[in-house]
């Protein structure tokens, strides 16, 4: 699985030359934890997180957000994607094409993709994805014959 299949397309940016006080109010009415900050050509030049605005002194978002952001493309495989983000320790990573925000990979993204399920309403094989197989691996049915699921907890 790719991240263009688990990224979170509708991506909340912010301009670097944004105030704190506009980075914040985008987050809390938002309820995230962090923004892509894009230059006045829309390339990605950092990230701002809840913790650059309470722990960096600056009145614009350009002045404290974290630079040298860590990103990913649309094909990267999301085992790449877990292992950043756990050995980096982010809780996001901005998926960019041609220096362009194109989405956003989450923790929670990652976690959505772990409980969701397809049963397949022939033979009633599980397959875990955000979208139904194009074939069920047991008994070929198409993709029409899944049904989503979410995994229950315990299971």
């Amino acid at each position: 699985m790719k991240a263009r299949e688990i990224m979170t397309q509708a991506v909340i940016s912010i301009n670097e030359a944004a105030t704190v006080e506009d980075a914040a109010r985008l987050l809390a009415r938002n309820r995230i934890s962090g923004l892509p900050v894009v230059n006045a050509e829309g390339l990605l030049v950092g990230l701002v997180s809840e913790h650059d605005l309470i722990a960096k002194p600056g009145r614009l978002v350009g002045e404290l957000m974290t630079r040298g952001v860590i990103t990913i493309g649309l094909d990267t495989e999301v085992e790449q994607i877990q292992h950043l983000l756990t050995h980096q320790r982010i809780r996001r990573v901005p998926v960019v094409e041609h220096g362009k925000v194109v989405g956003i990979v989450s923790r929670s993204d990652l976690v959505r993709q772990i409980a969701m399920r397809w049963v397949c309403g022939v033979c009633g094989e599980s397959v875990r994805g955000l979208e139904a197989p194009s074939a069920c691996p047991s008994c070929g049915a198409g993709t029409s014959a899944f049904v989503h699921d979410v995994v229950p907890p315990g299971m």
